[in-house]
């Protein structure tokens, strides 16, 4: 039987939801099994609740949610709507699924758990995708949708409510259905071209890296990207050139402690090459929800992804690895501890600056962007650390990283910090900080 959409979103007092759900919602209709759909089947539910290691004091909410699916015609179509859009139609906008309407004429306080149904939904769909390319099931079971991480940024989201999920990750579980992104221990990895502002050299000789600033930046006095706001303004700062010549480049450096220099410097050609540029294939680092980033965890992960992309996808080359967080603002030194996990993993990489916003991580730390620093919870070290820093007028900031596969055999030395500062920058010239 199929049904109209308007007359399922009317049924459900969702109607003015029509525009965001109609996407190919008559394909989804010609597309119902006709059993119930498996993530709505009480024996699916708990095989794909044991799969993913979640408590079995959710599996009580599941259930619940799912009879009142069976049992409601409208919702249970709506359901398989959802899971087409998440995992099928891959065009559907991600943003799109994080305005996704809260169901609470039918569910109630359930509206959260009937989305981790959806969510759920996930693992036969990575494990078909897994088999098909060879990956070992071991590697899937990890490698199917991070769920503590999922229900560790929904309970900072939500105090006091234990089960559900976030609407505004979920597109990230595309990621694990289309065997681009793996868990390989504390991370996830996939491979992606490098996208971040730096241009990158090695001395032929002495093995030194230096990162260099595109041309045309921005910067703060401090060596951070200026805000657009900032620019606007008029704020004090630098702005950086990158000219290439057949046997020079000449540029602004980037410190791999996370700043850009008021200097420019020539590197001749002949003594250093370029070995990491815009579009050269990075293992992108994610960084899910959680503790536990210890140094042992850090080598451990990053040494499992060197082994398993060339052994299981030898057509993803790589040259190194490259992340963007908020994890790796090098001030969290100074706002938190220099002897934290997140400092410990920044000294072994070469951090650079990355546009960003004044209050970057503020979702990952309390669950929400929208902050109230009078009123947020203060019940951890780091969080009284980021809202004190907040307070005095302080920035959080994200930056980015990279660090080069031919310098693992270095891991645990610090080896960018333990360059600097590089002979070449003796014959650099100072940039003036200037009015925008």
């Amino acid at each position: 039987m199929k049904l109209e959409l308007a007359e399922v979103l009317a049924e459900l007092g969702i109607a003015e939801a029509h525009d965001l759900l109609a996407h190919r919602w008559d394909e989804s209709e010609a597309s119902y099994p006709d059993e119930t759909p498996y993530f709505l089947q009480p024996v699916r539910i708990s095989e794909m609740r044991q799969y993913l290691d979640l408590s079995d004091g959710i599996e009580p909410h599941f259930l619940e949610a799912a009879r009142i699916a069976r049992g409601n015609t409208a919702l249970s179509h709506l359901a398989w709507h959802f899971n087409r859009l998440l995992f099928v139609y891959d065009e559907y906008e991600g943003p799109k699924i994080g305005q996704w309407p809260k169901l609470e004429q039918p569910l109630g306080e359930l509206s959260d758990v009937f989305y981790m149904l959806i969510a759920i939904s996930v693992v036969p769909i990575t494990q078909a995708t897994h088999r098909r390319l060879g990956v070992p099931e071991e590697i899937t079971r990890h490698s199917t949708g991070n769920f503590d991480g999922l229900m560790f940024a929904y309970r900072n989201r939500h105090p006091g409510k234990m089960w559900g999920v976030n609407l505004s990750v979920l597109y990230w579980l595309r990621h694990y259905v289309s065997g681009a992104l793996y868990t390989l221990g504390r991370m996830e990895y996939m491979v992606r071209p490098f996208q971040r502002p730096v241009q990158v050299y090695r001395n032929r000789d002495t093995d030194e890296v230096l990162a260099l600033a595109l041309d045309g930046l921005r910067y703060r006095p401090d060596g951070f990207l200026a805000s657009e706001e900032a620019v606007a303004a008029g704020e004090p700062g630098f702005t950086s050139r990158l000219v290439e010549t057949p046997d020079t480049v000449t540029g602004c450096p980037i410190s791999p402690a996370g700043f850009a220099l008021p200097l420019e410097v020539t590197l001749p050609l002949k003594t250093w090459r370029k070995v990491l540029s815009q579009g050269d294939p990075l293992l992108d680092v994610h960084i899910p929800a959680g503790g536990n980033m210890t140094p042992e965890n850090c080598r451990d992960t990053m040494e499992r992804a060197l082994e398993f992309f060339p052994r299981y996808f030898p057509e993803r080359p790589f040259v190194g690895f490259g992340c963007g967080s908020w994890i790796l603002n090098p001030q969290l030194a100074d706002i938190y501890s220099p002897t934290s996990n997140m400092i410990l993993w920044q000294r072994e990489l070469y951090l650079h600056p990355i546009p960003t916003s004044d209050r970057s991580g503020l979702y990952f730390i309390f669950g929400s962007g929208d902050v109230d620093l009078t009123t947020a919870p203060r019940d951890t070290s780091l969080r009284r650390a980021v809202l004190d820093h907040l307070a005095a007028g302080g920035r959080l900031i994200s930056e980015g990283m990279f660090f080069l596969t031919e310098d693992f055999k270095h891991y645990g030395t610090q080896y960018y910090l333990s360059q600097w500062p590089l002979k070449i920058l003796d014959s650099a010239t100072e940039l003036d900080i200037t009015e925008a």
